[in-house]
């Protein structure tokens, strides 16, 4: 049976990859929240206004409207972009690396 060796640098590679992910989610969770943040302080300004007897749309509430599904989108797609450059940067960083556990530099040498 042919013994299977796992590549050191692989698993280090896989592992911060797994993490690079998993930051990037988090921070689409933490803008997600963001925006449903900014669309209940609109609809509270515009509840308010309406119990003033001012009608929003003559108001113009729009106006303060900036966080829009838009630039959501555009916020998610700069976190993807520099999720996926710091993903290929180490990448390319790891190609020049060589990595050995002590254990196998032991063993290859004899010591113990």
């Amino acid at each position: 049976m042919e013994e299977q060796t796992v590549d050191i640098k692989d698993v280090i590679s896989f592992q911060v990859h797994r993490n690079i992910v998993n930051l990037y989610k988090r921070y689409f969770e933490i803008t997600e929240d963001l925006l449903s943040d900014h669309k209940s302080f609109i609809s509270k300004i515009e509840s308010r206004l309406v119990n003033l007897g001012i009608n929003p749309k003559k108001a113009n509430i729009g106006e303060i409207d900036y966080f829009t599904d838009k630039k959501f989108n555009q916020i998610r797609k700069k976190i993807l972009d520099v999720g996926n450059d710091a993903t290929r940067e180490l990448d390319r960083t790891l190609e020049f690396v060589d990595i050995d556990l002590k254990e196998q530099k032991n063993e290859q040498t004899g010591r113990k």
